[in-house]
């Protein structure tokens, strides 16, 4: 067999296969060895593998061998080769520098190599690992280092050699890393790291302990830094504390202020570390009063705006409460009033911006820099919500200009909704007195003159802020009358339309309301008050919603409400004033009488016009007495028709008017209507065949005389609006002719002539002989009949019975057979000649 080791444990290698061929020839000289991948590549000599050879079986391959003599040719082929890999030790192909930080600068000192052993050797089992000085010593073995539990450096750095020996197959690995003595860093002693007390007088608060780690470092980015509590623990580099968050350690209940912190650096790059101390100090904050009172104002400036101008520093000895060395500055923020930044320029002349505001007072140490907040409030009260009052007007007949007037009853009004419990009214005979809240008037009060002005005031009585603006006028007026007599009302019209359906209720009609001023005003001179109408009495009270002049009825009746107004104006525009009555009045509308006559009626007369045959009745369908009628003919009155029918005699525009003598001698409503008579008769008919005889389409036209609308029917058949009937049979036809309108019908006779086209002579008693019928009232008319051949077989007369469809006694045969015709035309009086066919079936 042949082994190699495999550097890269992969299972394959690199095998000299010569290396064997002098074991394999033993010493005969004739012989001529060759390897082959495959028993067939021995046997015939092919494919001989070249030295060296890597494996392509992993692990383990088998290898043919050819022996060849070189004088006979002849080979032997049975023998083989195995080749295996062995598995090779592997060092790390990265294996970290064994670093050790110097203590006396001249960069030599010990190192114990073993703790390197476990990162190289790792899960490896059946190894052997030596370090060696050079790499040489390491590939053969050779002077292996003894002490490598305290080896010392000779430079620095200083590389080391590895060798990884298999205790089973001897397969070897190597490999190297290096030796380095560093310098440690030097830390720097920082300044004292001083806050403010984050709490009133507690000393305690929160230290960012990493504003001191570029001082401590002096600028080394790759140092860091670690704080500890005690030196015990920096010294073990163990419980460092929270450096960005750290708060001052409280010993016995007491803070530790200050405080003495134990600082470690270590460098990022080495491991190497140093040590100092940082001082942590918490410096008092101001003392100032905590709880300040508010600042309160009317919103007497610019009232609404709810602005005023405070002065900030009111309260400022209460607020410092005698501590010295400490300025305070005010801030519309906390942010700000925190940052120190934006402080209120004149704190004695300040507007709010709002309502409630929060001012923020910063108190400042003025040697440390320390500040305690503190905040107050800024309140504008409104002044009492104002509204225009109207004028108190008091309303008297034949008044004087005096009256006693209960001021008290404009309180609502003043406080518009405002609770009365929170607020107290006040009347004055000045705007001083209203001002100053002085010599409020008692009600009921007399006034001095007509008009009098009263000045009002509100006070709030929570924050004794008032306004005085109002004011309003105290008046006597003259009162108004509406209908004073009391008498019922009723304005009757008549309806302006007929209503179908005789509901009174439904009737309406345009009403003039102005036409009842006299009676609403009764007596008083219209000169001095206004009438004006509304649907309701709720609208005429508050003078809302007023009806046209021109109204026209909702319901029937309707009752509706008139007002009376002085003529003295109230101030709201309208033709409206304090001094006014409102009474009731009914709107009524009387009803037409309803009928509808139709639009016309049909007089039938004779032909000639001279006689009526049926006379239509026009009737209203109402009758006296309760109804008065008056009858017209083409627009002249028919003397002595008075009832509510009549009866024409001849055509024409009939109407007649209609008095209701019933309901109401106020209005005797009328209403008219009026229809035509149309007269109409039967007709006179004439029935012509307008095409010639034994044409392919036959017409029959048909004309009338007479004065009606007619319509037509050939042989009974249905009725239609055209005089003319197309594709008419042969032979006898009547024609009718009808009045649309029923006043009667005639007809006419009317022969189209044409010849059959078949007969059957079969003995059934149909169609069993030809003839051409149509003309038999021209005996003078000739009929031939002929075969296919031109053979003459009958001379027949129209007159006759027609040929039976036999010659000289012989029933001739199914077959098409031509005749001539020789007749004079209808509709001319030519003579003419006609040829044609016709067919027998038997």
């Amino acid at each position: 067999d042949l082994e190699e080791c495999d550097e890269d444990n992969d299972g394959f290698t690199t095998f000299t296969l010569d290396d064997r061929t002098l074991e394999i020839i033993g010493g005969e000289l004739d012989t001529v060895v060759t390897y082959h991948e495959t028993q067939e590549d021995a046997e015939t000599g092919d494919n001989a593998l070249v030295s060296p050879y890597t494996n392509i079986v992993i692990d383990e391959q088998t290898i043919y061998i050819r022996l060849t003599n070189t004088i006979t040719g002849c080979y032997n082929a049975s023998e083989t080769l195995t080749i295996r890999v062995l598995p090779s030790p592997e060092v790390p192909v990265d294996i970290e520098d064994y670093v050790i930080c110097d203590t006396n600068a001249d960069g030599i000192t010990q190192f114990d190599l073993t703790t390197k052993d476990a990162e190289i050797i790792g899960v490896q089992t059946d190894v052997t690992l030596t370090y060696h000085v050079t790499e040489a010593d390491a590939e053969t073995g050779n002077n292996p280092i003894a002490n490598v539990g305290n080896y010392t450096n000779t430079s620095n750095p200083q590389t080391l050699y590895i060798r990884l020996e298999s205790s089973i197959n001897g397969c070897v690995d190597t490999g190297m890393f290096d030796l380095r003595v560093e310098l440690p860093p030097v830390a720097v002693q920082p300044t004292p790291l001083e806050l403010c007390d984050d709490e009133v007088a507690d000393e305690l608060t929160v230290f960012d302990l990493t504003v001191k780690d570029n001082e401590i470092t002096g600028g080394e980015a790759s140092w860091s830094v670690s704080y500890y509590e005690t030196q015990a623990d920096a010294d073990v580099q163990t419980n460092a504390v929270d450096a960005e968050a750290y708060t001052n350690m409280s010993i016995g209940g007491a803070p530790a202020n200050p405080q003495t912190l134990y600082a470690v650096v270590t460098d990022t790059d080495t491991g190497c570390s140093d040590q100092t101390t940082l001082t942590i100090r918490v410096l008092p904050n101001p003392t100032p009063t905590e709880v300040l009172p508010e600042l309160i104002l009317c919103d007497d400036i610019n009232t609404g705006d709810m602005e005023e101008v405070f002065d900030l520093t009111t309260n400022e000895v209460l607020l410092l409460n005698g501590e010295v060395g400490v300025t305070p500055t005010y801030h519309e923020t906390q942010e700000d009033a925190e940052d120190g930044v934006n402080a209120i320029v004149d704190p004695t002349m300040y507007t709010n911006t709002s309502t409630p505001q929060v001012i923020y007072v910063r108190v400042t140490n003025d040697i440390t820099g320390c500040f305690t907040l503190v905040n107050f409030t800024l309140i504008v009260n409104p002044l009492p919500d104002v509204v225009a009052v109207s004028d108190f007007i008091a309303c008297e007949l034949n008044n004087d200009g005096i009256y006693d007037f209960d001021l008290t009853t404009k309180d609502a009004e003043v406080l518009n909704g405002q609770d009365p419990t929170l607020f107290t009214v006040t009347y004055h005979a000045t705007q001083q007195d209203a001002d100053d809240l002085v010599n409020a008037l008692v009600s009921p009060y007399t006034n001095v003159s007509n008009p009098q002005q009263i000045f009002v005031a509100i006070t709030n009585n929570a924050t004794g802020c008032s306004i005085s603006t109002p004011s309003f006028n105290v008046e006597v007026q003259e009162a108004a009358e509406a209908n004073s007599d009391m008498e019922a009302i009723v304005f009757e019209i008549c309806d302006d339309e007929m209503d179908d359906d005789n509901d009174p209720s439904n009737n309406s009609a345009q009403f003039d309301l102005e036409q009842q001023n006299s009676a609403i005003l009764d007596g008083q001179d219209p000169a001095n008050y206004i009438v004006t109408y509304y649907a309701s009495e709720a609208d005429a009270e508050l003078a809302v919603n007023p009806l046209p002049t021109l109204y026209e009825n909702l319901v029937n009746p309707q009752v509706i409400w008139a007002r009376v107004d002085n003529d003295t104006p109230d101030g709201s525009g309208m033709d409206t004033s304090i001094c006014y009555a409102v009474a009731p009045l009914t709107l009524q509308v009387n009803p037409l009488p309803v009928f509808d006559l139709e639009d016309s009626y049909i007089l039938c007369v004779d032909t000639n016009g001279s006689e009526v045959l049926n006379a239509p009745v026009l009737d209203t369908g109402l009758s006296t007495p309760a109804y008065g009628f008056t009858w017209f003919f083409n627009g002249t009155e028919i003397v002595g028709a008075t009832q509510g029918s009549y009866m024409p005699t001849a055509g024409g525009t009939y109407s007649v008017t209609v008095v209701d003598m019933s309901s109401s001698p106020n209005t005797m409503c009328e209403s008219s209507d009026s229809t035509e008579v149309i007269e109409s008769a039967p007709p006179v008919v004439t029935a012509t065949v307008s095409t010639d005889a034994f044409a392919e389409t036959h017409v029959i036209e048909v004309s009338v005389e007479g004065p009606g609308d007619y319509e037509y029917s050939l042989d009974n058949g249905a009725w239609q609006d055209e005089p003319i009937f197309v594709d008419v049979s042969l032979g006898e036809h009547v024609v009718t002719a009808r009045d649309k309108n029923g006043c009667g019908e005639a007809s006419d006779e009317v022969v189209v002539m044409d010849y059959p086209l078949f007969f059957t002579p079969n003995g059934d008693g149909y169609n069993d002989t030809w003839n051409i019928s149509a003309i038999n009232n021209q005996p003078n008319a000739k009929i031939y009949i002929f075969d296919r051949y031109g053979k003459l077989l009958k001379q027949l007369s129209p007159t006759g019975a027609g040929w039976n469809g036999t010659y000289n006694g012989n029933p001739m045969p199914t077959s098409d057979y031509w005749f001539v015709v020789e007749y004079n035309e209808p509709n001319t009086g030519t003579r003419k000649e006609f040829k044609a066919h016709f067919t027998l079936k038997r």
